[in-house]
Formats: C-alpha cells, sequence, structure tokens
C-alpha cells in the first residue's frame, strides 16, 4: 500500500492581532509575537526581546492621540534605529500622519520592510505606501477600493482588535479581488515568508 501523507489545510495568517490563535488560524500577536512602543503609551520593551520579536512595533505616530506629537516623533525615529539595527520589519499604527511616516523613512534612510496597520485609506494613499516599500495590511473596516486594487505582494490582512475570525476577512477580500480563498491563503503564506524570512 502506498502511504499518503495526510491533507492539512493551510492555515489562515492574521498579520496584526490582540487575539491569541484559533484553530486554522496562524497569527501575529501584538505583544507576543512583536514589541514595540505604542504612540498612546510609548513605553519601551526590553531590547533583550527583540531577537526572538517577528517585528518592532505596533509603534508609529497618531495626531488624534492625547499624547505629546513631538514625543511621539522621538520615540519612532528610536525604533526606526532599532529595526534597522536588528534587522526586523516595523508594524505601523499611523494616523493622519502618512506623510511624517514615509518623511522619516527616508530621513532615516530605512529600507526594511514597514506594515501600516489597519489601513483605511483611499487608492491613492495605498498606492504612495506601495511606492515607498510599505506593505498595507487590511481589517474589517477598510475602503473597499483600496483593498481590491493593493498590489498582491503588498497585501495582508489582519483583525487587530476585532474578535471575529479572520476567515470572515479573507471571503470579503477574495470577493473583492475577484479570486477565492484557497488563492489568497497562498497568497498571504508568500507574502508572510518574504516579510518576516521564515515560514508561518
Amino acid at each position: 500500500m502506498t502511504n499518503l501523507t495526510p491533507y492539512t489545510p493551510m492555515p489562515y495568517i492574521d498579520f496584526h492581532t490582540h487575539q491569541p490563535s484559533r484553530q486554522g488560524e496562524t497569527v501575529v500577536q501584538d505583544g507576543i509575537d512583536t514589541w514595540g512602543a505604542h504612540p498612546w503609551k510609548l513605553i519601551l520593551p526590553s531590547e533583550t526581546l527583540l531577537p526572538q520579536a517577528l517585528a518592532i512595533g505596533e509603534c508609529g505616530l497618531d495626531r488624534l492621540c492625547d499624547m505629546p506629537y513631538e514625543v511621539q516623533t522621538e520615540v519612532f525615529r528610536h525604533q526606526i534605529r532599532l529595526s534597522q539595527q536588528w534587522g526586523k520589519p516595523m508594524i505601523i499604527h499611523c494616523v493622519r500622519a502618512i506623510d511624517d511616516v514615509l518623511r522619516m523613512r527616508r530621513e532615516e534612510h530605512a529600507d526594511l520592510p514597514w506594515v501600516i496597520h489597519g489601513f483605511r485609506g483611499k487608492p491613492e494613499q495605498m498606492h504612495t505606501l506601495t511606492a515607498h516599500g510599505c506593505y498595507v495590511s487590511f481589517g474589517f473596516r477598510h475602503n473597499e477600493e483600496s483593498l481590491r486594487l493593493c498590489p498582491p505582494e503588498r497585501l495582508l490582512l489582519e483583525t487587530d482588535t476585532d474578535p471575529r475570525p479572520v476567515c470572515l476577512l479573507y471571503e470579503t477580500a477574495a470577493q473583492l479581488r475577484n479570486t477565492d480563498t484557497d488563492a489568497l491563503q497562498r497568497l498571504m503564506e508568500q507574502n508572510y515568508i518574504t516579510l518576516f524570512g521564515r515560514k508561518p
């Protein structure tokens, strides 16, 4: 008899979440797989955590929060330098600050991937980000046209704080992009490998 390898369904990858993984999911969990100083709190993690982290973040700039913007930019710049030092991509929280984020990317000569998480902007903003080497991560709240038009090699999907399973977001994204969830799962696996340099 021929020994057949049992079929293992490909997982749904959730690229940024505050929830633990559920059956059939591979998650990038904030505070477990990634470490950073969120602009709302600006508490820097110990650098001893960074070698095993997938990425630095979430970190970034937020013009609508109470934290002084000058302090945010100082801490964000420090984390950009840590990203370059440790060879880690960044998960970025960005609210009304895309121009500043991209300016600091240029000023720091950052060449590692950045993930703009929870993106809700219009296609023009999305294309600007991808042109500067950023990944764009979409959640349940998104601009449908941006999700439809995002270059496949720069597309990520996430739940963030939403408790719904990420597979539902895959179904929505597959419909918008005129594909199927299996193809989207294969794409997300490839993007994971390219972004983090390892298999999920």
